[in-house]
């Protein structure tokens, strides 16, 4: 089913903004628990060292192994973000590859923020590196594949959470300023966008903006820079209203997003009242598209995203 490029223009005409709160971070060990794509990963992305070339190693075990445990080489400013993340040099069996480090952990009590043009209250306000964590099990869990892998791990006398470099990837502001072209297919890319407004929501975060949205070589879209997620409002930071479509395999994964299962592996990150408000936001999304799908069909409502067909200018060697 192709989207209507008038009805994803509409879709899209929501900004977005957010993120939030809780607990100790804690190691925890994914291998056999989250689902691993089959063939072909992220539309054929693969993971690179250094200098340009695939990495040895892919799969998210692997990847999540190397962040834990390689040797860290040097560490340098990254330059951007508000949370003064900073870029890794790890080296493992014979390679090298980048990594984030964020250490962030700033509680505020009682905050009132504006957010997508309207003011959200928090009474326990959370900006911590352990969310980022929760937002790459949560994406697994719905077989998304839309976060980067990431990890614990703790540098010096900081904890924090560490991601893998997305190398020849550049932010959409990136995309609109310095590079200035724009993607080849709207279609696809407004796609790709409604997914991004879903999550948002599911995860209530704060922080969403366009330096957090990644394009890959692929024109593929990858969300970073959680750590201003996961608060304890039940509410939608974007009018559901405004999004009249779903991925089908998010679809899929919202609706068997099992609490217990979100309960074993988020627990480490989130608190009780923290799953309990992801549940019930779950469950929101989940009633509306239930009565779209009603409505007008679920061949009208979901949908499958358009395969690539161009490189960005950016992934040229």
């Amino acid at each position: 089913m192709r989207l209507g490029k008038l009805s994803c223009v509409a879709v899209l005409g929501v900004v977005i903004t957010v993120w939030c709160q809780n607990t100790e971070a804690q190691q925890v060990d994914t291998a056999g628990v989250l689902p691993e794509a089959a063939g072909e990963r992220f539309e054929g992305y693969l993971f690179l060292d250094i200098d340009g070339n695939s990495l040895p190693i892919q799969s998210d075990d692997e990847i999540e192994h190397f962040l834990r445990e390689a040797e860290i080489v040097e560490i340098s400013a990254l330059g951007s973000g508000i949370t003064l993340p900073r870029k890794v040099l790890l080296q493992g069996d014979g390679f090298r590859a980048y990594a984030v480090f964020k250490d962030v952990d700033i509680k505020r009590h009682k905050v009132t923020e504006r957010i997508n043009g309207r003011n959200h209250f928090s009474l326990d306000w959370h900006d911590w590196h352990g969310y980022d964590v929760a937002a790459y099990i949560l994406d697994r869990l719905l077989g998304m594949d839309r976060v980067p892998p990431a990890v614990s791990r703790q540098i010096g006398n900081d904890p924090g959470s560490i991601r893998i470099w997305l190398e020849k990837a550049v932010t959409e502001n990136e995309r609109a300023s310095t590079h200035d072209v724009l993607p080849p297919d709207s279609q696809r890319w407004n796609q790709q966008r409604l997914i991004m407004q879903v999550f948002d929501n599911l995860v209530a975060n704060r922080d969403s903006n366009l330096g957090n949205l990644l394009i890959d070589r692929n024109w593929r879209a990858w969300f970073i820079d959680c750590s201003r997620c996961f608060g304890n409002t039940k509410s939608m930071y974007y009018p559901l209203e405004n999004i009249g479509f779903c991925e089908r395999g998010m679809w899929k994964g919202l609706k068997n997003l099992d609490a217990a299962a979100v309960t074993e592996h988020l627990s480490p990150y989130l608190g009780k009242a923290q799953i309990k408000a992801l549940l019930k936001r779950r469950d929101t999304i989940v009633r509306h598209f239930e009565e779209l799908i009603a409505e007008r069909g679920e061949e009208t409502v979901l949908y499958d995203v358009e395969p690539a067909t161009a490189t960005a200018p950016w992934g040229h060697n």
